[in-house]
């Protein structure tokens, strides 16, 4: 039985580094949410290329 007070609460699934094809470098970072994890899209800060992960908000991004 799952706890239904889990889905209230967001938590960090962690963050990776990527590099776009245009040589942008830029570090993501991801929150989830059990139960609430769609596929989200992203976007290299320089070309505006789109990118997608499950998460439960946009991941935030950082150029680096």
């Amino acid at each position: 039985m799952t706890n239904p007070h889990e889905a209230e609460y967001s938590y960090d699934k962690g963050s990776f580094e990527q590099t776009c094809d245009c040589g942008c470098k830029f570090l993501v970072e991801v929150t989830g949410q059990k139960g609430h994890e769609e596929p989200e899209e992203y976007y290299c800060p320089d070309c505006r290329k789109e990118f997608k992960t499950r998460a439960s908000i946009t991941p935030r991004v950082t150029k680096l």
